[in-house]
């Protein structure tokens, strides 16, 4: 009976008390949560203020990263200036991590092509790479 009860646990109560805390530190309004664990990091799923957001936290509690679903008219002028305008965007979000912030976007060219576009808070492109 323990083995079934050990397989059958929900992931959330495989994730760590000092990342639980962690994260209701950053978001006591979460809802929604989802928790997934990959080796040497947690990662939650979630709503916050109706905001589809997704969060990296070491086994420590620590908040490594912050990923939240943006609309394309949330982005600044200067950022979308420098996206190739042959590219339709499919989906925006912005990546808070550690002291740094960056763009990502899911694009796709004329031919239906898609690809990941990383740029820098200052709107220069980091990484386009193919999907």
């Amino acid at each position: 009976m323990k083995y079934l009860k050990k397989i059958f646990r929900s992931p959330e109560s495989r994730i760590p008390k000092s990342v639980k805390n962690g994260f209701l530190k950053h978001f006591p309004n979460a809802t929604n949560i989802v928790w997934c664990k990959y080796p040497n990091l947690y990662e939650a799923m979630f709503y916050d203020e109706e905001i589809e957001k997704i969060t990296r936290f070491d086994k420590s509690g620590k908040l490594l990263e912050c990923r939240v679903n943006s609309s394309f008219s949330e982005i600044p002028s200067f950022v979308k200036a420098n996206i190739d305008p042959g590219y339709e965007i499919m989906s925006s979000i912005v990546v808070y991590a550690s002291d740094m912030m960056n763009y990502e976007f899911i694009v796709r060219d004329s031919e239906l092509i898609r690809y990941s576009l990383i740029m820098d808070s200052l709107g220069n492109e980091i990484k386009l790479e193919r999907l």
